[in-house]
């Protein structure tokens, strides 16, 4: 699944379609940390606003491999867990545009993988709509019981340097 949504507030949820739930101040990770899980819902920060390009790689039940080659082409890969009662999720743009629903394997326990390119060159940017995508996220979701959340590349907004945390802990 290929899609392009228009985000604002620099957020993309995915949630059934339709929990429109107010999402409070602890589902916004602090940086560099940039997805988080939990129970019905995903957020990721975008890193800014306006079109995004998202595609959606499920999996049947193992998670994709990390190789060298995956490290090279992503700036910020993380994952989290989430849980759904719901057959379907949603993408909520958090600006009145949603895209969805799109099928699950069935309620019960997911893990998500978020692999981002342009959050750090594009950072709280606020491009024209007729613009092409500047940010592309990668999801890879797969069956998997809860687990922390692990960040395992980030590119530094100021410095630019590729970070990889020992463990996925920052």
């Amino acid at each position: 699944m290929d899609i392009v949504i228009d985000v604002d507030y620099n957020t993309l949820i995915l949630r059934p379609p339709f929990d429109s739930e107010f999402l409070g101040t602890e589902w916004f990770n602090q940086e560099p940390w940039f997805v988080n899980g939990g129970r019905g819902r995903v957020v990721i920060h975008t890193g800014g606003r306006g079109l995004i390009r998202v595609t959606v790689a499920a999996t049947e039940g193992v998670a994709p491999p990390i190789t060298d080659s995956l490290l090279d082409e992503w700036e910020d890969i993380g994952e989290a867990s989430f849980t759904t009662e719901d057959d379907e999720i949603c993408f909520d743009g958090v600006s009145g545009s949603i895209i969805g629903p799109m099928e699950t394997a069935g309620p019960g326990s997911y893990r998500i993988r978020v692999l981002a390119q342009g959050r750090t060159e594009y950072w709280d940017s606020y491009p024209p709509k007729s613009a092409q995508p500047w940010v592309h996220l990668q999801l890879q979701i797969w069956p998997q019981d809860p687990a922390p959340q692990r960040l395992l590349q980030y590119r530094d907004r100021f410095t630019g340097d590729v970070i990889r945390p020992a463990g996925g802990v920052v």
